[in-house]
């Protein structure tokens, strides 16, 4: 690594970084010292390295795994331990290093994310896996991933990596700091401001791939319901799909005097509207969840298609259908009701926002 360093001179010199000028330093993933030794290792290089340049101002280290005692030893060796989790979202407001052994994907494309500028990425360097081996790995059709595979590919242009020769002396340190190497951002240019565009496009397309797949309810309950997409993503429907009907449900319980009401709009894989329905009722129930679930009832007492997307801005309903929450008494005399109703039917219930299902919720209010 020591004889590397000549190599990445020059990109310092265009931060600029040197003795007056010293880049701030955050190590993030290294693990707990205390309990790995991968991360004792990891720590010492940083440490030796530390020791021979002359360009290194404050550094700052995290690591969700990291004990007292860690932070005990962080102090001594001059590193300063932060105890919130910043989600590796840390902007650069100057020339930054990020040292980060072994980083998970989400990891690396917060970083991205948060300096997902010309200015700022630029001001940034990383020592760290290759980015260009990582890139080759991550798997084309992963959600979790998506955004780190976007960027990573949007930077490819302009990243110089210079990568550490591993050494073949010794085979029990090179493990540790596999493909490793040094990462810059040199002029930057057509950089997309509105990355998230891509990765809903990207949403849509594994999705798409899901719904025309054979996959049955349990499946669907166990992927598609259960995935955290971003709130760009869930502020639009989901795309209509050849054999799929859709019902957009909505409710709400009784409150201060006022009767609760429900309504629900179904529509055929083109997006046609087939028919809705909208009702007030007289019971006492206050809750939304009850109101929500009468509305799902009537709509499948209306049609019963082969495949079936609900979709619903109440997340406690999508839950308590799709298995997550345990229901009260109440609640479980209507699910299986809603059951007996969905037999024969490739279902699944998804959730969105009040965005998404617009057209439920003018019609049920």
């Amino acid at each position: 690594m020591v004889l590397g360093l000549k190599k990445i001179s020059p990109h310092l010199s265009d931060l600029p970084v040197g003795p007056n000028s010293k880049a701030k330093v955050v190590i993030y993933g290294l693990g707990s010292i205390e309990f790995n030794y991968n991360s004792q290792v990891q720590l010492a290089l940083f440490l030796l390295l530390k020791d021979r340049v002359d360009w290194m101002g404050d550094i700052e280290i995290y690591d969700p795994v990291m004990s007292t005692v860690d932070m005990k030893v962080f102090g001594i060796f001059g590193l300063k331990a932060l105890h919130n989790d910043e989600n590796g979202r840390r902007k650069a407001q100057g020339p930054t290093m990020f040292y980060m052994p072994t980083p998970s994907y989400f990891l690396l494309g917060n970083i991205l994310e948060a300096n997902w500028s010309s200015s700022s990425l630029e001001q940034i360097f990383l020592l760290t896996n290759s980015l260009e081996a990582m890139e080759e790995v991550l798997p084309s059709y992963d959600q979790f991933t998506v955004a780190t595979r976007i960027r990573l590919s949007i930077t490819h242009l302009f990243r110089k990596e210079i990568p550490i020769p591993e050494s073949s002396d010794c085979q029990m340190y090179p493990s540790l700091f596999l493909g490793f190497g040094w990462h810059f951002f040199k002029g930057v240019k057509n950089l997309p401001v509105c990355i998230w565009l891509y990765r809903q496009r990207y949403f849509e397309m594994v999705i798409k791939h899901d719904l025309k797949s054979k996959k049955i309810s349990k499946e669907f309950k166990e992927n598609l319901a259960f995935i955290r997409y971003p709130r760009d993503f869930r502020m639009c429907a989901l795309p209509h799909q050849v054999g799929w009907f859709k019902l957009n449900i909505y409710g709400i319980g009784r409150k201060e005097g006022e009767l609760g009401r429900y309504g629900g709009v179904f529509k055929d894989e083109g997006g046609n509207c087939l028919t809705k329905y909208c009702y007030k009722f007289e019971s006492n129930f206050e809750d939304d969840v009850i109101a929500e679930l009468a509305s799902l009832k009537y709509g499948l007492t209306l049609l019963k298609p082969e495949r079936l997307i609900v979709e619903s801005d109440n997340i406690m309903l999508v839950h308590y259908v799709n298995g997550r929450l345990k229901p009260n008494e109440i609640v479980k005399v209507k699910l299986e009701e809603i059951f007996e109703l969905l037999t024969g039917i490739t279902y699944v219930v998804y959730y969105v926002y009040e965005e998404a299902n617009k057209v439920a919720r003018e019609w049920g209010l």
